[in-house]
């Protein structure tokens, strides 16, 4: 019986294929690096800006005040009920608020408009601006001292 049909890889072949991965993986992995500030930031944004829904409709839903509270220089927020700490989440590394503030929410919906600051490791910022109607949106300002 004759058992070598030629079907299948070689060592060779396997390895040749190997390479040009890892050569290829070489090229893409710093691109991929250059990502991730960007990344964490856009997350952080859509964080924020979740828990901004989300304790503005818990506000209107149990009928009592929240507040949004965070420090400048801080990779953390607070979230009071009642001016009570409830919650204190913390934000991806490499992202910090670069102004302090706070935002009330009230029992009807209605909010004490600020917008919360964020900046990344390489530069880049996003703000979360609040309304005082409550709406929540994010926005990129350029350069980012300035408002959006």
């Amino acid at each position: 019986m004759n058992y070598n049909r030629g079907f299948g890889f070689s060592v060779i072949e396997l390895l040749t294929v190997l390479a040009v991965m890892a050569i290829m993986a070489g090229f893409a992995l710093p691109g991929w690096i250059r990502l991730l500030p960007s990344y964490h930031l856009s997350s952080s944004a859509r964080q924020v800006q979740s828990e901004l829904n989300s304790i503005r409709m818990r506000a209107v839903a149990e009928n009592v005040n929240f507040q949004f509270v965070y420090t400048e220089g801080g990779a953390d927020y607070s979230i009071l009920k009642e001016g009570k700490n409830w919650q204190s989440k913390v934000l991806p590394e490499g992202i910090s608020i670069t102004k302090a503030g706070a935002i009330s929410f009230s029992p009807r919906g209605t909010a004490g408009a600020n917008r919360v600051r964020l900046r990344s490791a390489d530069g880049s910022c996003q703000q979360i601006v609040v309304s005082a109607t409550g709406r929540v949106r994010i926005c990129k300002p350029n350069p980012c001292v300035t408002d959006c």
